[in-house]
């Protein structure tokens, strides 16, 4: 592949998939500036790849799954942050009317919520319905059979609906 191909396939990959790993970092992290590093590493790791000619068979896997080793890293760097942290970095959920403070309200609390689950549990439950990833492309990007992530997902859905009722 020559440099001009390189570079429409990582453009083409950026466009498809920057916002998505971004989010999902953010939700990782709980920082949008550590985010944004991370998604910025993803992608340039990611074009290293590209350079060097290595085949892939899912880009997008393959971006999560830099993404997901380069924030397990970052927490091996640092130590576990709380929801604190996503209020101090500017991400306010807060808008016009009563509707966005109803959502600003119901989203907080699902964020107190999970942050309250195992980091496997977050983890599935956050590539299932944040990201749509499927059971079968999860177990892929975690190297799991898709039955072991069916579980997973299953079980942490219970108990965030366990959490959710006693909240109540």
């Amino acid at each position: 592949m020559d440099h001009n191909e390189i570079k429409i396939q990582f453009l083409s990959a950026y466009d498809a998939h920057a916002d998505a790993i971004f989010r999902f970092c953010v939700m990782k992290v709980s920082s949008r500036e550590v985010a944004q590093d991370i998604t910025q590493e993803a992608f340039m790791r990611y074009w290293q790849t590209l350079r060097k000619g290595d085949k892939l068979q899912n880009e997008r896997a393959f971006l999560y799954t830099l993404a997901r080793n380069l924030v397990i890293d970052w927490y091996r760097k640092k130590k576990e942050s709380s929801l604190d942290v996503l209020s101090e970095a500017g991400i306010d959920f807060v808008g016009d009317g009563q509707k966005s403070v109803t959502a600003s309200a119901e989203a907080r609390e699902i964020l107190a919520i999970m942050e309250k689950l195992d980091e496997d549990s977050r983890e599935v439950l956050l590539l299932r319905f944040v990201e749509g990833f499927s059971p079968k492309e999860i177990a892929l990007l975690l190297n799991e059979s898709a039955n072991t992530v069916s579980v997973r997902i299953h079980r942490a859905t219970k108990k965030v609906q366990e959490l959710i009722h006693a909240h109540e």
